[in-house]
Formats: structure tokens, C-alpha cells, sequence
């Protein structure tokens, strides 16, 4: 246990504009900021169990972009993009070993990218959406020894939504990892072996109905 241990403290800034392009399309625009003081971070990770530090000034900046757009024959269409910037800001020690400035935060990727494309048949209710992202490789531990590298999965969605009185009823079925892609979806940050990697899930696939009464 740290009895030292001391609360961390943050100031956030951010700036945005939205835009309309005609009739069928919405964009969004985030720039960021985040500087913490006295940053929390994992000191040992061993057989499971955590211990944590205070490691100096740390910084988290990027921006966001965003795209929606209705489409001919009843698709939608939607684009998001994540570029995130986080770093130690001061140099500290982890254990034996010196973090210098400037080394990534662990478990944090620098760019995500999702999109979406959905198709609804509106006279009979039924959606079919196809879904990807992407994720850079992310930094498994303070010292940014090893990476977990970056990957990009799909999911497929389908479903049927039906409205009577008060009542909405929805079916649906979602497969994820459409192609059974193979990855470390999460990191053990300064695992203390280098067992550093958590493997996702294969194909999975979910099935499901949902009731909805209205007052």
C-alpha cells in the first residue's frame, strides 16, 4: 500500500464547432487539452494485484473529427477520428528504472477510427448496419518497452423494430469480430513478468429482444 498517495488534479480545455452541409450531412470538430498533475499510474502489477504512485505532470491533447451523412436508398452513413497525444510530462522512477519525459502513456492508443454504414428499410422496420474501427498500437508499460500492436476489427448488426399503441418492440442479432481476427485487446500496464497482453474475444455473436412501453 502507498500511504503517500496523493489525489491528482486536472484542467481541461476544449474548443469546438458544428457544421451543416446541405440537407444531408453534419460535422463535428473537437480540440483538447488535458493536464494532470500528480498523474496516478500503476508502481507494480504482480500475480494480479496493483499497487500505484504519483508520477509527476502528465499531458493529453488531440482533437476529434466527426461526419454523419444521409445517403441515397435509405443508407446513413457516420466517420469518427480520435488523434490523442499522451504523454509524461515530467521524468520519474518506476520501481529501478528512470520514465523520461515525453514517453507515451501506457494503454492509450493514438488514433481510433470508427465508421458505420446502415441500411433501413423503413416500411418493414428492418436495419442492417456493418461497423469497423481501428485502433493504434498502444505502449504496455511506463518505459514503452513493448507494444500491443494496433488492430481493426467488424461487426455486423440486424434487426427488426415493430410500433403498436405504446409498445416497441425490437429484435435484433449482432456478430462481433466478423472476420475472428486474433489480437491483445488490452494491456497489463507494468506487468511485472511482461505478460503484458490480454487476448479479445474471437467471433461472437449475440441475439436479443427488446420491449419498450411508453407513457
Amino acid at each position: 500500500m502507498n500511504f503517500a498517495l496523493e489525489a491528482s488534479r486536472s484542467r481541461h480545455l476544449e474548443a469546438g464547432v458544428k457544421a451543416v452541409l446541405g440537407a444531408t450531412t453534419r460535422l463535428n470538430l473537437a480540440l483538447f487539452e488535458v493536464a494532470t498533475e500528480r498523474e496516478i499510474v500503476v508502481d507494480t502489477n504482480v500475480g494480479g494485484r496493483s499497487t500505484f504512485k504519483n508520477a509527476g505532470c502528465t499531458r493529453r491533447s488531440g482533437l476529434e473529427l466527426g461526419r454523419e451523412s444521409s445517403l441515397p436508398f435509405g443508407l446513413e452513413a457516420a466517420l469518427a477520428w480520435t488523434l490523442l497525444e499522451a504523454t509524461f510530462h515530467d521524468t520519474f522512477t518506476s520501481g529501478a528504472v528512470t520514465v523520461p519525459s515525453g514517453n507515451r502513456l501506457p494503454a492509450v492508443a493514438r488514433n481510433t477510427l470508427y465508421g458505420e454504414l446502415r441500411w433501413k428499410h423503413a416500411p418493414s422496420g428492418f436495419t442492417l448496419a456493418l461497423e469497423a474501427q481501428h485502433k493504434s498500437r498502444v505502449a504496455a508499460d511506463d518505459v514503452n518497452s513493448d507494444f500491443a500492436a494496433g488492430y481493426t476489427t467488424a461487426n455486423l448488426a440486424a434487426g427488426f423494430t415493430q410500433s403498436g399503441g405504446k409498445w416497441r418492440l425490437s429484435e435484433f442479432i449482432r456478430i462481433g469480430n466478423l472476420a475472428d481476427r486474433r489480437y491483445a485487446g488490452s494491456v497489463i500496464v507494468n506487468e511485472s513478468n511482461s505478460r503484458f497482453f490480454e487476448p479479445s474475444p474471437g467471433r461472437t455473436a449475440m441475439v436479443g429482444v427488446q420491449a419498450k412501453l411508453g407513457f
